[in-house]
């Protein structure tokens, strides 16, 4: 019976963490602090008034991305995605953008706050 329970008790917390959300981090507000945000998922934070959020990901294949920002306050906007070498603005939006990427290039998303909100900001392929 041990057994059983602690087989139960392991796959549990195996399959809770694989559905666990991604939550940004503090410090994210440079290229060098910036967060992880995989390709095809969402990351959840909390914008302080006047807080940039910086998050950097590498595009898993040629072709057309998609963001997508709600936020709850609607205080966090616009946000950008821009190019390595930060010179290129690829997207800017408030709600849902589409923008095209290169296999293996990085690129960030940093989004600008004028006001306390959570969010939550997805990356997917299209």
């Amino acid at each position: 019976m041990k057994k059983i329970l602690l087989g139960l008790t392991l796959v549990f917390a195996l399959s809770s963490s694989a559905f666990a959300a991604n939550t940004e981090t503090e410090p994210n507000d440079t290229i060098a602090t910036a967060d992880t945000l995989e390709v095809n998922s969402s990351i959840s934070g909390t914008a302080d008034n006047n807080d940039d959020d910086v998050f950097v990901f590498v595009a898993n294949q040629t072709g057309k991305m998609r963001t997508n920002l709600t936020n709850k306050n609607q205080s966090v906007a616009p946000y950008v995605v821009w190019t390595s070498d930060l010179t290129t603005s690829l997207a800017e939006s408030t709600g849902e953008a589409e923008f095209d990427v290169v296999a293996g290039e990085t690129y960030y998303i940093k989004l600008i706050s004028f006001g306390n909100s959570d969010y939550t900001l997805s990356l997917n392929n299209l």
